[in-house]
């Protein structure tokens, strides 16, 4: 990235693809675990809730939960992969407009926000410093392509996060013997839900491990807001 590069004041800020700046490879691959990936916290089977007596409609609230636009998730990130990985906190913002992402914590890289909106991705540094900006509707994946060298369905974890198919996409969802969702299938990722929580009438995943052939990251979600 140069110079021209506009600092964000509430507005996702663009550049021309040909003059971003790459972020080094060491420093993307802690990025990346930017909550569009994720690996290597506590693993094993988490306890799970009781299921309510009335049971869970799953398709009404993966109806509800598709269209629910603003929402929090706070917690621990990780990824790994062959190439390497990482770890350490996220704070993900849900706006109808996008997603404020923010990443911090043992990652070596210090702390990083990232604006991702509809048509484009703006890295920023703590202290505002822009870093890398991507335009176009697949700007998180071809951020992702190009630091990692591997794809990631970006767009699909804002719904995964929440525990539902991306609504874009042909999925598969598994339950276990007592109903609960345990995992869904879904452009060639394996995603497995460990437990939920309810939060605010709606049950909310607390462990999510996402995985293919390139990678395996996970989420661990502390808190939810709706």
């Amino acid at each position: 990235m140069t110079g021209n590069v506009p600092a964000i004041s509430g507005v996702i800020a663009t550049a021309p693809r040909r003059k971003r700046q790459r972020i080094s490879k060491s420093r993307a691959r802690s990025l990346v675990a930017f909550g569009l990936v994720l690996l290597t916290l506590a693993s094993g089977c988490a306890t799970r809730s009781k299921m309510p007596a009335s049971g869970l409609d799953w398709d009404q609230r993966e109806t509800e939960l598709t269209q629910l636009t603003v929402w929090q998730a706070h917690g621990r990130i990780a990824v790994k992969s062959d190439d390497g990985g990482g770890q350490g906190q996220l704070h993900w913002y849900q706006t109808d407009a996008g997603a404020q992402i923010q990443l911090s914590g043992p990652f070596g890289v210090g702390a990083y926000e990232l604006a991702w909106g509809r048509d484009s991705l703006v890295v920023t540094t703590k202290a505002g410093e822009v870093t890398a900006a991507y335009a176009g509707p697949e700007a998180a994946e071809q951020f992702l392509m190009d630091q990692m060298g591997w794809s990631f369905p970006a767009t699909s974890l804002r719904y995964w996060i929440l525990g539902v198919v991306d609504p874009q996409f042909a999925g598969d969802r598994r339950y276990d013997r007592d109903g609960w969702l345990i995992g869904i299938e879904q452009n060639d990722w394996s995603i497995v839900y460990d437990s939920f929580s309810r939060h605010n009438d709606q049950w909310l995943p607390n462990k999510i491990v996402m995985e293919n052939t390139n990678a395996r990251v996970k989420l661990i979600v502390d808190k939810w807001g709706l």
